[in-house]
């Protein structure tokens, strides 16, 4: 998982300086954390940032800006223990916090299938047949067009409750410039009634990081995410890929797909 973390787009250089567009808070970042008054904190906040990169702590630096606290969210426990062994403190907090949901592919489709319980096996089955009896032609598709990229941002924006909020011109322009950057593409449904369904991934040679993904709204009823997802699954598996990380949050849906927790921490260090 070490290796799987360092190794994700979150902790690259051009990232983390694209993710400050969607940043409220005003910092003075250094080359992987920043500074917010006489704290140390993360580049980034934790809504837009699933990993975050080793942090070396430059005791000079901390003397220079008048550090009295260190502020950092998402970690891997690898990484808190890293943190924790570097200084001298008055005091350490260390807090359950995010979770991630990961799962790790064989090398088959089918041993995949076994891999599920029965009954999360008999409803991705039944789900796909659903699936298949109203869409007459579809396929996977990649993209890092802007066609499909207005269809990612318009079904965001179709969306009801906090989804639909989601997509401001501030995050829509984050996620363009994001698109840009190598790694990043568009996974979708391209079917005969349009692209029902996308997953917006960075994708590597080990991997894919499933960042964020939207879904026409008028076919929930088949399930477009689901499918989509089983679609990268089979893919992946085909490429020789170890990994599909669903990143942070804890839906239903990752778990029925044989993804497991990945606890993330809090790391609140009092110098």
């Amino acid at each position: 998982m070490k290796e799987q973390v360092l190794e994700s787009p979150f902790c690259k250089k051009e990232f983390l300086e694209l993710v400050d567009i969607v940043s409220e808070e005003k910092t003075t970042k250094f080359a992987n954390y920043a500074i917010s008054r006489s704290s140390l904190v993360n580049i980034g906040t934790r809504d837009f940032v699933d990993y975050r990169p080793d942090i070396s702590i430059d005791h000079q630096a901390l003397k220079e800006n008048s550090i009295s606290n260190i502020n950092f969210d998402s970690l891997h426990f690898f990484q808190v223990q890293n943190l924790v062994e570097q200084i001298d403190t008055k005091s350490v907090k260390i807090k359950k916090s995010d979770v991630a949901v990961n799962l790790i592919l064989p090398k088959t489709y089918e041993e995949y299938l076994e891999s599920l319980t029965k009954k999360n096996r008999h409803e991705l089955r039944r789900k796909k047949r659903k699936f298949d009896n109203e869409i007459i032609s579809f396929e996977l598709g990649e993209s890092k067009e802007q066609d499909i990229f207005d269809i990612f941002v318009s079904q965001h924006k179709e969306s009801k409750g906090e989804k639909g909020k989601f997509m401001t011109d501030i995050v829509e322009e984050y996620f363009r410039n994001l698109l840009n950057l190598e790694g990043w593409k568009i996974y979708y449904t391209d079917t005969d009634k349009g692209v029902l369904s996308t997953a917006f991934c960075y994708e590597n040679k080990s991997g894919c990081y499933l960042y964020n993904s939207s879904r026409n709204n008028e076919f929930n009823s088949i399930n477009p995410g689901i499918v989509l997802n089983d679609l990268i699954i089979q893919q992946l598996i085909q490429k020789g890929m170890i990994f599909f990380d669903f990143l942070k949050g804890t839906e239903r849906y990752k778990y029925d797909l044989g993804g497991d927790s990945v606890q993330l921490y809090d790391l609140t260090i009092e110098l």
